[in-house]
């Protein structure tokens, strides 16, 4: 039990430092406003009081005091995490790793062309050189002076390229820093060299730091944005979030949410070793399902409760529009569901942070490293933006839905569209080859409904595979398509609805 705490400590530091370096920078960005334009600033002091962003900083703060507590510690003695300068200069490392190519041509009888690559201690992870003619090529110091038994110099056949590859176990040279290759080339014509390498971070999960922080930071400034840019759709949106939040259901449905995704870090399923994967599925489904509860009961009480008591009419007396009225509503659920989803987020990596060790122990695993948490939790995180897609989508359809029925056929509506959502894909192929009318249902529905098995990640997560950011993407654009053709129902639904 301590091995596996001490190990879940080390990724919640890089988290909490991210959260420092994002509470800094909007730090900086207050300054600046107070000194260029005093107004703005006090719009921003404004915002983080409100409901839907003072949590989030609160948890910035906490994790970024638990951060330095740990480097306290550290510096009086004790050892909770002994690469934490690494993991800050690895950090600022990021933007320069990545794959390249060189290409060059060596001169004929040249006893040591040099060939220029910066490359620092630790960062090449593979390298390729292959030539169209036998070369002999030294590692920073030309071939005649490399020794070979201590693999300084490497040989390069034509159709036989020199390939390396970072492992635990790698020695020599190339595990260190790289200013330069040196080729000798014997051979009487010129001869074509191709390099391929690829470099990453001494310490690669110091990416949660940067994640962290430009979250953080990115979060705070689309409500400021918002702010400045549709200040009459934020201040409905805002009103809309806080009653929201402030609702006893929604922190009795937070708190359920905690419970659960704690509760589930202890219950065997029975896996041979792959509890994760089954653990990852599980609480992403309980934060998506308990984010569309909220989204549908905030979306009737906002949104049809309010005009059944007539109080849609007196906002609207106001200089304030339907379509205003509608977006401003929406724009208020979905910052709800982003506060929730950070929430249960935040709680969920830290979870699969102490979920990983558990289990190593627990299968007598001791070869787990703090390693293995952070890439857990990277293969997560697209499953939680993914979910917080599908709850946004779902929720466009919910305030549509409320312009004119109750919370009740809302709720059964919702749920019909979430079960048959996800199950298109199959109606759909089973409908193949069938009846025409039956064809013609299922490609009714696959048109008309949302495809809501585009956000399921179960398929990665079995195969521990990273979702690309192109499917993200893809899955950002279908969702933003979605939700705009949801809000322009909703539109055409209130505009002619009788408020009086």
């Amino acid at each position: 039990m301590t091995q596996a705490f001490d190990l879940s400590l080390k990724p919640v530091w890089l988290i909490g430092v991210g959260a420092a370096i994002g509470l800094a920078a909007l730090a900086i960005l207050y300054l600046f406003l107070l000194t260029v334009h005093r107004r703005m600033a006090d719009e921003m002091r404004a915002l983080v009081r409100e409901n839907i962003v003072l949590p989030v900083l609160l948890i910035a703060v906490a994790l970024g005091l638990f951060a330095g507590g740990i480097v306290v510690i550290d510096l009086l003695g004790g050892r909770l995490f002994d690469r934490k300068q690494e993991s800050l200069t690895s950090m600022l490392r990021l933007p320069f790793v990545g794959s390249e190519k060189l290409e060059f041509k060596i001169k004929a009888k040249a006893s040591a062309e040099k060939i220029p690559v910066k490359i620092p201690s630790g960062e090449l992870k593979s390298l390729s050189f292959s030539a169209t003619d036998p070369i002999s090529v030294g590692i920073n110091i030309p071939p005649i002076e490399a020794r070979l038994a201590e693999q300084e110099r490497f040989e390069v056949r034509p159709k036989k390229p020199f390939n390396w590859v970072r492992t635990r176990d790698s020695q020599g040279p190339l595990r260190d820093a790289l200013e330069a290759f040196f080729v000798e080339n014997v051979n009487d014509t010129v001869v074509q060299v191709d390099i391929e390498y690829e470099t990453t971070a001494t310490v690669p999960e110091a990416n949660l730091i940067f994640y962290t922080a430009v979250g953080l930071f990115a979060y705070v400034l689309l409500f400021f944005t918002l702010q400045l840019l549709l200040p009459q759709i934020a201040a409905i949106g805002f009103t809309t979030g806080k009653e929201a939040v402030s609702q006893p259901l929604f922190l009795i449905t937070v708190m359920l949410g905690v419970f659960l995704l704690a509760l589930f870090i202890f219950i065997p399923y029975f896996t041979f070793g792959d509890d994760i994967k089954m653990y990852k599925e599980a609480c992403l489904q309980v934060i998506m399902l308990l984010a569309i509860f909220i989204a549908i009961w905030t979306s009737s009480i906002s949104v049809a409760d309010e005009i059944e008591g007539r109080t849609a009419l007196t906002v609207l007396s106001k200089p304030i529009g339907r379509s205003q009225f509608i977006l401003g509503k929406y724009t208020g659920i979905l910052a709800a569901l982003a506060l929730m989803f950070l929430l249960l987020g935040i709680f969920f990596v830290i979870c699969i942070s102490y979920k990983v060790p558990y289990d190593a122990r627990e299968s007598a695993n001791y070869y787990i490293t703090w390693e293995d948490s952070c890439r857990e939790i990277a293969l997560s995180v697209p499953g939680l933006i993914l979910a917080f897609m599908e709850a946004a989508v779902l929720a466009s359809i919910s305030v549509a839905i409320s312009t004119r029925l109750s919370i009740l056929a809302n709720l059964i509506i919702c749920m019909g569209i979430y079960v048959v959502g996800h199950l298109l894909p199959l109606f759909v192929q089973s409908a193949v080859g069938e009846f025409a009318i039956v064809q013609f249902m299922g490609q009714l529905f696959a048109t008309v409904l949302p495809v809501l098995e585009h956000f399921n990640i179960y398929g990665a997560i079995v195969a521990g595979q990273q979702v690309p950011f192109s499917y993200i993407a893809w899955v950002g654009i279908y969702s933003l398509i979605y939700v705009s053709i949801a809000m322009l129902l909703a539109l055409a639904l209130f505009d002619d609805r009788d408020l009086a």
